[in-house]
């Protein structure tokens, strides 16, 4: 968050804003994330461009001075959109072992994810920079399908991505309430919860720890094919 505010108050500041800017841009970073809160609790999610354009406005609106370029307009979608790749994700421990052994059965993989301010595509990146593409087939975000899980299009997006029915299909997650939930009331075949965020009113189908393991579980609870 600190970058982008560097960032974005250095190009608002040649852009004519005004010393004002260090305090503006903060102000509409945090607007913009309202609007984001205002949509989710209707599980509705916002564009990439919604997203950039709520801090635009509100920059505008406090530094009316500010002069719109190219250049400006480019940082900011930068600043706003591209934070996933100035600190790449983390790979959770035994993801890569489980993922080979999932695509050893002959699966297909989706990833099915709610984003915060930096949009899908952008964090898609990232992790092709890391290689999940050799295991993900089809990437499903939540802004660009306007569903925020527990919604249903976007459990939805995910079987019409993958061409498979939802009872032939595992969800995993580690979020009882989008993951869980939402994938059970789309009836998916399997929900699996991975992680400490256990609820005792949701009941995942499989709960493990962490990913270790998990190839193993489906393979138990029978919906791996031979």
């Amino acid at each position: 968050m600190r970058r982008r505010e560097t960032r974005l108050t250095r190009a608002y500041e040649r852009a004519g804003a005004g010393p004002g800017a260090a305090d503006a841009v903060p102000l509409a970073i945090r607007s913009a994330i309202n609007e984001l809160v205002v949509a989710h609790q209707s599980n509705i999610d916002l564009s990439g461009d919604d997203r950039v354009n709520a801090v635009r406005r509100s920059m505008l609106e406090q530094c009316p001075d500010t002069v719109e370029d190219d250049a400006l307009l480019e940082e900011l979608i930068a600043s706003v959109c591209e934070s996933a790749s100035w600190e790449p994700p983390d790979i959770i421990d035994g993801v890569e072992t489980e993922f080979d052994r999932l695509k050893q059965h002959g699966l297909t993989l989706a990833v099915v994810s709610n984003t915060g301010l930096a949009p899908g595509c952008y964090v898609e990146r990232a992790l092709v920079a890391r290689g999940f593409d050799r295991w993900i087939d089809h990437w499903i975000w939540s802004d660009e399908v306007l569903s925020w899980k527990p919604g249903q299009p976007i459990f939805q997006a995910a079987l019409d991505a993958l061409q498979t029915a939802a009872g032939e299909t595992a969800f995993v997650g580690d979020t009882p309430e989008a993951d869980i939930l939402g994938s059970q009331h789309a009836g998916f075949a399997i929900s699996v919860l991975v992680g400490s965020k256990g609820e005792d009113a949701v009941r995942p189908d499989i709960a493990l720890p962490s990913l270790r393991g998990l190839t193993d579980a489906l393979n138990e609870a029978g919906v791996l094919p031979i």
